[in-house]
């Protein structure tokens, strides 16, 4: 399904000032559980249609799911495949889809460093790329990355983590510039929680 039509109800207001509610094409990746499952339940019952990613859990009970590792570039296109055929092209990318391996520095192996940058850091450059493609042709796009405090301020044994979570920074601050020129925002929401990562 491709709509190559520009969207224009952003403009559009009602008489008390505020844009009339558009229901969008919502993708949360790791939107399965902890933080994600909230952030997709909450847009589900404000009458958005909602898809999440999980790598193998299943489908939380009234959203729908598809399977997705974002670290394989196949696998994150076979998946917005499935959501574009269920609801259409992702409208609201919630790029949440994460992972941590804390270590002291000096016992932080190459391999636990990298797999944290390759989930949080190029997971969210992969799910952002493709999401992107529908998003410059109907001209309109909501990039929302999921950062932390650790991104901004660094926290001790998360060499791995601060430096994925600052590099989403620093990319959604580029992809910020890129593409506002065709009504598609980028944002990091950096927010305190207790649910799991």
């Amino acid at each position: 399904m491709t709509d190559t039509a520009t969207d224009t109800t952003s403009e559009a207001t009602t008489d008390g000032g505020k844009p009339p509610f558009v229901s969008r094409s919502v993708l949360v990746t790791g939107g399965n559980r902890g933080i994600g499952l909230a952030i997709a339940q909450r847009l589900a019952a404000d009458g958005h249609k909602v898809a999440v990613t999980h790598r193998g859990s299943g489908a939380p009970e009234g959203l729908f799911a598809v399977e997705c590792d974002v670290t394989d570039s196949d696998a994150v296109d076979r998946a917005f495949k499935e959501v574009e055929e269920h609801q259409g092209p992702v409208e609201v990318l919630v790029s949440n889809a994460g992972v941590s391996a804390d270590a002291f520095l000096i016992r932080m192996t190459e391999e636990r460093f990298e797999k944290v940058i390759d989930a949080n850091l190029t997971g969210a450059f992969r799910v952002t790329q493709r999401a992107a493609r529908s998003m410059q042709r109907k001209k309109f796009g909501r990039l929302i990355y999921i950062g932390s405090v650790s991104g901004s301020w660094g926290i001790g044994n998360q060499a791995n983590y601060a430096a994925s979570k600052a590099g989403v920074i620093g990319m959604a601050r580029s992809i910020a510039r890129e593409l506002s020129k065709v009504n598609v925002t980028a944002n990091v929401v950096a927010p305190g929680t207790s649910t799991p990562i």
